[in-house]
């Protein structure tokens, strides 16, 4: 199988972050008990404390799928709506 990178950049708007930080690390540890996961780690900017990177590592595109379906992501996906601007990049490996 050919592993999936995703980069999540997530940036909160005024007075979000700190709902939006609770959300994101409650989504790293769920995530990273999942199949299919092989790496799920969240960054902050040091420049801007509000401002994070999420670098996640799975195993293909099924369990990005299974990923997608979870209930703590639909969970993350309702609780920040609307209170982060969210960008994601998928990588594969050359």
């Amino acid at each position: 199988m050919n592993e999936i990178v995703i980069i999540a950049r997530i940036v909160p708007e005024d007075g979000q972050s700190d709902l939006v930080r609770a959300a994101i690390e409650e989504l790293a540890f769920a995530s990273r008990e999942e199949a299919g996961n092989k790496g799920y780690d969240v960054f902050v900017s040091p420049h801007r404390r509000s401002e994070f990177l999420i670098h996640e590592i799975w195993s293909g595109a099924q369990a990005i799928i299974n990923h997608g379906r979870m209930s703590h992501m639909v969970r993350f996906k309702e609780a920040v709506n609307g209170k982060a601007q969210i960008s994601v990049q998928k990588l594969a490996k050359l």
